[in-house]
This record gives structure tokens, C-alpha cells and sequence, in this order.
């Protein structure tokens, strides 16, 4: 008669199949806890940290980020890496918005001009990309040529609104929240959703997981690509936006940390730089966790310096841990 357990496994498969089921189930969470422990230790040791001033601070500093992550998320999945010129392209959104919203008088065409024109600029790099061309060259190329094109278009000058409202776009709130912070979780959403639950998504997946057996099962590259670049310059025209109602103004240099911000929170975020594995709703969280990391640092006193290295040690950390934890379950 057998003493075996009935649920005790007998095989050396069966026992590796648990332990990369274990340490996936460690690797999906590991992020939500990570962030859970640093807003409990912050709670403890900063007083101001749970105040409802400091926490509306940290959820508008995550809106922008956020939105550009979220957006960039789908290119790094399709395993095209990621866009090198995010801060160009939306500051390049915020001029067309403030300045085409001054010449017609309108905020609405101003929206409009930066979303069009940010999409064709998406469609024009998804389709040199998709062509075979490196992503993170083009990228960066464009980015260049879009900042000389904003700083020639600008004379170098500041840009602000004349004669039109914007402010109402950031100060606006419910339940005590202001506007970009919803519009940061219905772009969520609709990105979640896109990728978790749509032929689009699945196949933008399938492509970053395993690029040929994405051509054998007809999926086109070009047109899986161009979506996830499509997908990144909305996002991008939406943060452009929002940034210029909330500072009042755009120069051809600001927001200059804005695409490594956005590239660590992509990988705090969990997704594989290859493609083929993450979330908008993780990079979303790993945005959120750097922008909780700096208001901490910052209400501790810490000097620039010093919080900038502690958001580069965060997303070394995290991301060795997930790649450590990538191989372990791929065993």
C-alpha cells in the first residue's frame, strides 16, 4: 500500500513545474509588495508623507510620467525596445497645443493639432521601424530632429498662453483629485484593456514573445508595429497637453528627465526588454513607485544628487531581480 501523499509530487517534472510556478507568482507580485513596504516604512519615518496635500502631489507628479509609460509600454512588449524621443515628442505636443490654441482662440484645436500631429510622427516611426530599421536609433534620431524643428519653430523661447484658459485642465477635481490624475486611469484602462483583452494586444505580444512564429501565424509586422508606436505618440500628445495646462508654458528644453522616468518605470514595471512580457498597469505601478521613491527622498531633505542615484539603484535592483527570476522559471 502507498504512503504517498495524494498531493505530494512524485516526478522531478512535476516538483519544477511548482517552483516556476511559485517564483512567477513571486515575480507578478513582487512589485505591488515592494511599493506596499516602501509607503508603509515611508508612513512611519515621514511624517508629511500621508498627508492629503503630499499624496494628491504624488498621484499629479504620476500622471504625466504615467501616461507617457503607460503609452510606451505596448512598443517595449511588440520588442521594439522603447522610444528614446518621449521628451521631445511631448514637448513638442505642448508647443502645438499652446500656440495653435493662441492663434485660433481655442483649446480644442489645440488639442486637436497636437494629437494629429503627434500620431503622424508615431505612423512615420512605426513604419521605419517595422521597415527593419533599429528603434532606438530611429527613435532618438527623431527625437533630435523634433527638438531642433521646436526650438527653431520657439527661437528658444518660452511659450505661453495667450488669451485662452488652460488652467481649468489642471486644477479641475473631484473628490479632491485634479482632472490629469483621471485621465491618467481612463488612459489606463483603455490601454489595459487594448492589450489584455483585444486581437491587437494579443498579437502585439505574440510578436515580442517570438517575432517569426508571429509572421508564420500572419500577423503583419508593420501593422502590429505602427499600432504600438500609434498607441505611444496618443499618450504622448495627452502628457504634452496636460503638462503645458499644468505649468502655463513650454520651452524647447523642459521636462528633461522625462524619458528615462519613463523608461524605469517601464522597467520597475516588470516588462521584459525583449517583448513579450508586462503590463500597462505594471508600468503604471513601477511610475508610481519612482515618483513615491523621490517625494520620500524629498521630503527627507535628500539633495538632487542623491535622488537621482537612489531612483537608478531602485530600477538596477528591480530589474536583476526580475531577470533573475525570468531565467529561474524559464528553467
Amino acid at each position: 500500500m502507498s504512503t504517498t501523499a495524494p498531493n505530494t509530487p512524485t516526478t522531478v517534472s512535476q516538483v519544477i513545474t511548482r517552483k516556476g510556478s511559485g517564483l512567477r507568482l513571486v515575480a507578478n507580485w513582487a512589485l505591488p509588495i515592494l511599493l506596499a513596504v516602501i509607503i508603509i516604512v515611508a508612513a512611519a519615518t515621514t511624517p508629511r508623507f500621508l498627508s492629503f496635500d503630499n499624496i494628491r502631489a504624488v498621484l499629479i507628479n504620476t500622471s504625466i510620467t504615467g501616461i507617457v509609460a503607460v503609452g510606451m509600454t505596448p512598443i517595449t512588449l511588440s520588442g521594439n525596445f522603447f522610444s528614446l524621443g518621449a521628451t521631445q515628442s511631448t514637448v513638442l505636443s505642448a508647443v502645438l497645443f499652446l500656440s495653435v490654441g493662441n492663434a485660433t482662440g481655442s483649446i480644442l484645436l489645440g488639442a486637436a493639432a497636437a494629437v494629429v500631429v503627434l500620431c503622424l510622427v508615431g505612423l512615420a516611426q512605426g513604419l521605419v521601424v517595422a521597415a527593419g530599421l533599429n528603434p532606438i536609433i530611429t527613435t532618438l534620431a527623431v527625437g533630435t530632429i523634433i527638438f531642433g524643428l521646436v526650438t527653431l519653430f520657439t527661437n528658444g523661447e518660452v511659450v505661453v498662453p495667450q488669451g485662452i484658459d488652460i488652467g481649468w485642465l489642471a486644477v479641475s477635481n473631484f473628490l479632491g483629485l485634479p482632472l490629469p490624475v483621471y485621465i491618467f486611469a481612463v488612459y489606463l484602462l483603455i490601454n489595459w484593456f487594448l492589450m489584455e483583452r483585444s486581437l491587437v494586444g494579443r498579437r502585439i505580444m505574440l510578436m515580442g514573445a517570438n517575432k517569426q512564429t508571429a509572421v508564420n501565424s500572419g500577423i503583419s509586422v508593420r501593422r502590429t508595429t505602427t499600432w504600438a508606436f500609434l498607441s505611444m505618440s496618443i499618450g504622448i500628445a495627452i502628457a504634452g497637453i496636460l503638462s503645458a495646462a499644468q505649468l502655463r508654458q513650454v520651452q524647447s528644453g523642459d521636462l528633461t528627465t522625462l524619458t528615462m522616468d519613463v523608461v524605469a518605470a517601464v522597467l520597475v514595471g516588470g516588462s521584459a526588454i525583449q517583448g513579450g512580457d508586462g503590463s500597462p498597469l505594471r508600468s503604471a505601478l513601477g511610475a508610481l513607485l519612482i515618483v513615491v521613491l523621490g517625494n520620500i527622498m524629498l521630503l527627507q531633505g535628500f539633495p538632487t544628487g542623491v535622488r537621482l542615484l537612489g531612483v537608478g539603484l531602485l530600477v538596477v535592483i528591480v530589474v536583476s531581480v526580475l531577470h533573475v527570476l525570468r531565467k529561474a522559471t524559464a528553467r
